[in-house]
């Protein structure tokens, strides 16, 4: 399947075209674009009445942004610094809890970073006054989830690797079962099942003799699957807002399958103000969820029959929320 790129990588490379043109009075029609992880994106640009564009390619993974025009105008001065806002048709963020502080735009840290890098590269010791703007944002934005978050008015500029993978849901459910297999063939006595990369570093920083497996979205094929393969103790680590859902009775915890678990966590919580996102409950309480953490485990072995479950829970930051060892 083919990979493609973030509205991030989308963004920085029609800067780049901004910035030669009004460094050199040049049009460039390729971006030579160095994502986080040291490769080099090659992102042809374009210009129309509107200024300079590319258009976001989500490779195989077609979501409502693939396909837009995201542009970037770039002033050049003296000031040796560079400072990046959005325009038109880029969202504002109006709740917390999210990676953008409330009333500034949706650009989020990691893009940000990357096209001040790329930038820095053709500037040299000038600065730059850099515009981001998608004049069909606010439109495709309303396809996304973004107003349920807390981001108005537009889509945002995200994407921590600058690379979006496709995977099919078939290819997922087999790589978690030959990482399954190859720890069974190991003859190790356990395995950490966690759905994302946060539970992946935390944990693997504080077990490291315990295999580490992501099983995305897909927790149901991967209990099931490692209990086949005779394993009857477990860890499940990561963040709540994907663990808790399955406390909720989704064992599917992709969010098309399953609905956000930040009502339902306050609740447990006894708290009664509105939360946009879990990681804002987690970040403004110091309620311990280890009680939740114990209900987790307890569910699982009775769902699959493991003889014991640990369950630890992280912030996105890595501190320890809650936990049943």
């Amino acid at each position: 399947m083919r990979n493609g790129y973030t509205t991030g990588t989308t963004a920085c490379a029609a800067t780049a075209a901004s910035c030669v043109f009004k460094l050199s009075n040049r049009i460039i029609e390729i971006a030579d674009i160095s994502l986080p992880n040291g490769t080099i994106a090659h992102i042809p640009v374009f210009r129309d009445i509107d200024g300079f564009y590319a258009v976001k390619d989500g490779g195989d993974d077609i979501d409502a942004t693939h396909g837009m025009k995201i542009y970037a105008d770039c002033t050049i001065n003296d000031s040796g610094k560079i400072d990046i806002k959005g325009g038109q048709g880029i969202g504002i963020v109006t709740r917390k809890g999210l990676q953008v502080d409330v009333g500034l735009h949706a650009i989020n840290p990691a893009p940000e970073k990357m096209i001040k890098e790329n930038l820095s590269k053709l500037l040299g010791e000038k600065g730059a006054d850099v515009t981001i703007y998608a004049p069909d944002g606010e439109r495709i934005a309303k396809e996304t989830f973004n107003e349920k978050v807390g981001v108005v008015g537009g889509i945002s500029i995200i994407g921590t690797t600058g690379i979006v993978t496709p995977m099919s849901v078939e290819a997922i459910i087999e790589t978690i079962k030959c990482e399954i297999d190859v720890a069974a063939a190991e003859g190790r006595d356990t395995v950490c099942l966690t759905p994302g990369k946060i539970g992946e570093k935390h944990f693997s920083e504080n077990f490291r003799s315990v295999p580490v497996i992501l099983m995305s979205n897909y927790a149901y094929e991967a209990f099931e699957y490692a209990k086949f393969k005779g394993f009857d103790r477990i860890y499940v680590a990561g963040h709540p807002a994907k663990l808790c859902k399955i406390l909720m009775g989704y064992y599917n915890t992709h969010s098309k399958r399953s609905p956000m678990a930040t009502d339902w966590l306050a609740e447990r919580l006894e708290l009664n103000e509105k939360f946009n996102t879990v990681e804002e409950i987690l970040t403004s309480s110091d309620a311990d969820l280890s009680f939740i953490a114990a209900e987790l485990a307890e569910k699982i072995e009775k769902d699959y029959g493991f003889r014991h479950v640990s369950v630890i829970f992280y912030d996105m930051s890595g501190r320890k929320k809650g936990e049943r060892l």
